[in-house]
């Protein structure tokens, strides 16, 4: 009881209670707003529409542009849609061939090709997964009644043509019906093609796994220089110190980069950049981490970590890597577009399942970086220069004295 009572008298274990209280408090406000309807903005998600077919293809595309509960925009060029795709323009693109409608008449089976990016979340994969089978089942409907429609009305009249007998005639044509509506439904088949596709579950949470460990870590050390700071603030000047800590934060960066790097070797993740691109971007990403949270304490001390703990929820939620971006309200989607996390979990999906470079990512970044430091640096130039006041009252203190 006594060590109790001696707990409470020290004003670090009430922070310690608030802190966790701020955490549960502020990922609940932050995720439950941020997720609340989330499975309503699923039209939102965007598909690549290519025909090349002359005769079915029109009807299927105007079918599929008025009822699928995506955002379906139409291509020329199967290239250019691929190349959207890669820019994560596109969740998934999906191809009627030049020969669909002819194979139909030859063969009685065709293909529908779909292309479905995994360098994106778990749950617009899945739901582009479930789309392609549904597309092609409702297109094997529409085909199947208009093959049925085609052939019976045009048989009753053949058949009085060929056949003498109407009686015959008749009969030929109800067996011939019968025999129709037997036919196998699904003359259509999905042919599905997983680009950017890398195997293993591991894989796909890389990119959260180095958002969250390198954004903690990253907020932990920025508290920890800022203790260091306030203590050295009587001793040097100010500048000094501000300069010596951003050293510090790009050497931690450089090294924690190659820690990083020799991390995903050892768990076998193949990078598809080259070792110094990887090295490079993840440098970039450890320093505007460092760049954001330090802004934090810079400006509000301690209790700057409140802000820390803000961002880091917003950014986990917007990142792109739990839920599409795309399917986060408007709001949320424009708050992440200033946090690095976006850039991070975009940058990641680039480096494990490939894509178009990481010079879409790496600028962002830079920008972010740049802004948090100029904002650093304003608050740094109205502090006040502790070493300067100490050395000017120390030198009034001898000239009284004299």
């Amino acid at each position: 009881m006594k060590a109790l009572k001696q707990f409470f008298k020290y004003p670090e274990t009430f922070i310690g209670i608030v802190t966790a209280f701020m955490f549960m408090l502020i990922f609940f406000c932050v995720w439950m707003t941020a997720y609340d309807g989330v499975s309503d903005r699923v039209d939102n998600l965007k598909i690549g529409l290519v025909n090349e077919d002359k005769q079915m293809g029109p009807t299927i595309e105007k079918n599929l542009t008025k009822n699928l509960p995506f955002d379906v925009k139409t291509y020329e060029s199967i290239k250019t849609a691929k190349e959207d795709m890669n820019q994560r323009e596109l969740d998934m693109v999906m191809q009627i061939p030049e020969n669909f409608s002819s194979q139909i008449q030859e063969t009685g089976k065709t293909e529908i090709n779909y292309f479905i990016n995994q360098a994106n979340s778990s749950m617009a994969k899945q739901i582009m997964d479930g789309a392609a089978n549904n597309i092609t089942q409702s297109i094997n409907e529409n085909v199947y009644a208009f093959k049925q429609q085609m052939i019976l009305s045009n048989l009753s009249a053949q058949m009085n043509a060929a056949v003498p007998s109407k009686e015959l005639a008749q009969n030929l044509s109800l067996n011939i019906s019968q025999v129709l509506q037997s036919l196998n439904v699904n003359s259509v088949q999905s042919s599905i093609e997983k680009t950017n596709n890398t195997e293993g579950f591991a894989s796909t949470m890389l990119p959260l796994l180095v958002v969250l460990a390198s954004f903690v870590g990253s907020m932990i050390m920025s508290l920890n220089l800022n203790v260091a700071s306030s203590k050295m603030k009587d001793q040097l000047n100010k500048w000094s110190v501000f300069l010596a800590r951003q050293i510090i934060n790009i050497g931690a960066a450089i090294l924690l980069a190659v820690i990083t790097l020799i991390f995903i070797a050892i768990f076998n993740f193949d990078l598809d950049t080259t070792l110094f691109q990887a090295w490079a971007f993840q440098t970039l990403v450890y320093f505007s981490f460092l760049s954001l949270t330090q802004m934090f304490v810079i400006l509000f001390g301690p209790a700057g970590m409140v802000f820390n703990i803000i961002s880091m929820a917003l950014q986990l939620v917007t990142s792109g890597v739990i839920v599409p971006k795309a399917m986060l309200s408007s709001f949320y989607q424009t708050v992440g577009s200033y946090f690095p996390a976006t850039y991070v979990a975009d940058g990641y999906y680039t480096l494990i399942f490939g894509g178009e470079g990481l010079s879409n990512d790496m600028i962002p970044l830079l920008l972010v970086t740049a802004a948090t430091l100029f904002v650093a640096v304003v608050r740094v130039v109205f502090q006040k220069n502790s070493v300067s006041e100490s050395k000017e009252l120390e030198a009034c203190g001898k000239l009284t004295a004299q």
